[in-house]
């Protein structure tokens, strides 16, 4: 668990507890105004149990206005841990845990490793061997994208986006592996999969839009 399901759960919990004491509070409150009521009215010739009438009345009216402020204060607390536990899952909805920020920086670079050696192929500037060996890592490493799902803590749509475009760097893969030894001197499907990978790169941008992630950042870095 990250640091904000922490504070997520600890704020649902406090948040529960909150309301338990504001229904018991609120009961109590109920409790003593009928207790109040049962009290006899009418002044009774013995002073001492009058007196203990008057003091019982006034010990209820206190208890009874102590249980009606801790239940506004418990209330207070109900929806103030409310709203931030909400907060704190809002937050999460709409930003990129660690596993999927890995995943999608990672996929960026293999799609601009991948392009890189595509014009290598076409240029013949890189080994023959080499360049299929590299390629067959790259094919390998974006068709493993295929068992990523992305984190249910996310916006359904969120979700959607990212499932979107690791289903397409999978099949991209996928589609390398099947081609590996065939790129060099073959311009028609250098230019096939140059296609090919500008598509991937449409479902990247959208996840980069929704997540609002700083593609020249990543190119900085690169």
């Amino acid at each position: 668990m990250t640091m904000l399901d922490y504070v997520y759960t600890g704020g649902i919990i406090l948040a529960i507890l909150s309301l338990i004491g504001a229904s018991l509070f609120l009961y109590r409150f109920f409790l003593k105004q009928r207790q109040l009521k049962k009290l006899p009215v009418k002044k009774f010739r013995n002073k001492k149990k009058q007196r203990r009438i008057r003091r019982l009345r006034q010990e209820l009216s206190t208890q009874k206005r102590q249980s009606i402020r801790a239940f506004v204060l418990s209330l207070v607390l109900f929806l103030s841990f409310s709203a931030g536990a909400m907060g704190v899952s809002y937050y999460q909805s709409m930003t990129l845990g660690t596993d999927d920020s890995d995943s999608l920086v990672k996929g960026y670079y293999l799609l601009r490793d991948f392009k890189k050696e595509l014009a290598e192929a076409e240029s013949k500037q890189e080994d023959k061997e080499k360049l299929q060996k590299n390629i067959r890592y790259l094919g390998t490493s974006m068709a493993s994208y295929g068992i990523k799902k992305a984190n249910s803590v996310n916006t359904e749509e969120g979700q959607l986006v990212l499932n979107r475009y690791y289903k397409a760097l999978k099949e991209l893969g996928m589609n390398i592996s099947t081609q590996t030894n065939n790129f060099y001197e073959n311009p028609s499907l250098v230019e096939e999969f140059l296609t090919d990978s500008a598509k991937v790169e449409t479902y990247e941008k959208a996840a980069f839009t929704y997540y609002k992630v700083d593609e020249s950042l990543l190119k900085e870095s690169k």
